[in-house]
């Protein structure tokens, strides 16, 4: 009895001293959406390979557990890709953001995937990208824009044999929709 009492006490203790140091945290969602544009070396793994590919996507990313841009993040992202226009690849996973510098972070993610390709079924894989450029912390809004340089790794795990190296720039589609939103509100206003 007199244990139990002691760990009791020591947790309130604890969690009081906890709450009354420290300042309130602002630790909401942040969400990006973005496409990315560049080149695959595909068919690492075949022997008339490797061939060289367009590479057009979009990924979207929500991060949890962050408060300022120096802040560490965690969460899951979801893509949906085409190398050539020939094959149609759609996966997900987890993603950390590493804050490197003050608004560049390093988001290093991985995941698995399902892709379709020409004379082929549905076969599934695993990926890994490692992307730097500009991403702060939004203080007013769940939204915040990311742009910058990425690398992807994608291995099949089916008989196509896929081994890709993906590489290009993400452009957050709020680039996009801002021209649109400027001329509405120039126009509204």
């Amino acid at each position: 009895m007199r244990t139990a009492f002691t760990l009791a006490s020591s947790v309130a203790a604890i969690a009081w001293s906890c709450s009354a140091f420290e300042g309130r945290a602002h630790a909401a969602p942040q969400v990006s959406v973005g496409t990315t544009v560049g080149a695959a070396v595909t068919d690492l793994r075949l022997e008339d390979g490797p061939h060289g590919a367009f590479h057009l996507g979009a990924k979207g990313d929500v991060f949890f557990l962050r408060s300022s841009e120096r802040s560490i993040g965690v969460g899951p992202f979801a893509e949906v890709l085409t190398a050539g226009f020939d094959t149609l690849e759609a996966g997900g996973g987890l993603s950390v953001l590493l804050p490197v510098f003050s608004s560049v972070p390093v988001i290093l993610s991985g995941g698995a995937f399902a892709r379709r390709a020409p004379a082929l079924d549905w076969e599934g894989g695993l990926s890994t990208t490692l992307f730097f450029g500009a991403m702060g912390y939004n203080f007013h809004s769940s939204y915040e824009m990311q742009n910058g340089l990425f690398v992807s790794a994608r291995y099949g795990l089916g008989d196509g044999r896929q081994a890709d190296i993906v590489f290009g720039v993400r452009l957050d589609l709020m680039l996009f929709a801002l021209p649109a939103i400027f001329i509405y509100e120039a126009i509204a206003h």
